[in-house]
């Protein structure tokens, strides 16, 4: 809000301009005196990107560091942890000058942004991960070189289970987004996503498979986020934002689809170790029901329904004969 003038402050001012309009600085108030009011800004790394918005973004890759870790622990067939690191701003000349050569650098096409993103794999990580996907186990390599085509081709299988978890994360950000892998190389200096003066986000996660540490950097431009820029504020995930009815729409075709659990609980008993032990074909165990009883169905462990156990073409049904009263 602008500062008010005092009486003295006003009549300063009209006595200087009644005397020719010259006003000598010392007879100013000390708020108007010269004083160090400049801000320093760095023109070669401007901040392009809001707080706001890298908090957004921040929240948006944790989710992805903690659904990697299980997926590439799961094709890897070992325990590994992704862990969010950093995410600054910097040139794109100054994140290349960072990268290790040679390294595995892959250019991402992000569609319907129609934007590139670079996806880099520091080589402690890609060879181990080679040599696990070969069937060795996966130890530190101390000499780095080139990564050949086939290298490269073994190395997809990360690549792409890295976009898919990409896609998820962003799939709020941007409606129907696809994350393609374009360009791969081993020397990220061949490739310029954007000049090299333009700022771009660098998000660095560290993995850890055993006793193996490396880094992967996301790379961001940060004209390609200019047209979602209104989409990647903190309102995303504080529940201030509007719910329109696409969003209704995606939501309810998510829940259909959804797979769940479904148990109809015909009955319990209690046996002891030794009658259990004598059981046989044959033998009748009584429950706490009776046959005409409506039975319980669960739905994940939760009682939804209740029904009656019958036969349907041959194989044992239940019938859903009552909805759970809320």
């Amino acid at each position: 809000m602008a500062e008010i003038l005092t009486q003295e402050e006003v009549d300063a001012l009209l006595a200087a301009m009644q005397e020719g309009g010259d006003l000598e600085l010392e007879t100013l108030p000390e708020k108007f005196s010269p004083q160090k009011t400049a801000v320093p800004y760095n023109f070669k790394r401007p901040d392009r990107i809001s707080k706001d918005q890298i908090r957004f973004l921040q929240f948006m890759h944790d989710r992805f560091a903690r659904n990697f870790s299980s997926v590439l622990s799961t094709y890897l067939r070992s325990i590994i942890e992704v862990e969010l690191t950093s995410i600054e701003q910097i040139t794109y000349s100054e994140f290349l000058m960072a990268l290790p050569d040679p390294t595995f650098f892959c250019v991402l096409g992000v569609y319907p942004l129609d934007a590139k993103f670079a996806l880099e794999i520091n080589p402690a990580l890609v060879f181990p991960i080679i040599d696990r996907l070969l069937g060795g186990p996966g130890e530190p390599v101390e000499e780095i070189r080139p990564l050949t085509d086939l290298e490269m081709d073994l190395i997809d299988g990360v690549v792409n289970r890295a976009l898919e978890e990409l896609e998820k994360v962003w799939e709020d950000v941007i409606d129907d987004v696809e994350f393609v892998a374009e360009v791969k190389e081993s020397s990220p200096h061949l490739i310029q996503i954007v000049a090299p003066n333009e700022v771009v986000v660098l998000i660095s996660f560290e993995v850890r498979i055993g006793e193996v540490k490396g880094m992967m950097n996301l790379c961001i431009p940060a004209i390609a986020l200019e047209p979602i820029s209104s989409r990647l504020g903190i309102e995303m995930f504080t529940g201030t934002r509007e719910v329109s009815e696409e969003d209704r729409r995606r939501v309810v075709e998510h829940v259909r689809n959804a797979i769940v659990r479904v148990e109809g609980v015909i009955g319990f008993t209690s046996l002891t170790v030794e009658e259990v032990l004598d059981l046989e074909a044959g033998d009748i165990i009584t429950l706490d029901t009776f046959i005409d009883s409506l039975l319980p169905v669960l739905v994940e462990d939760v009682i939804k329904f209740y029904g009656r156990v019958g036969e349907k073409r041959g194989r044992k049904a239940m019938k859903i004969e009552a909805l759970k009263e809320s």
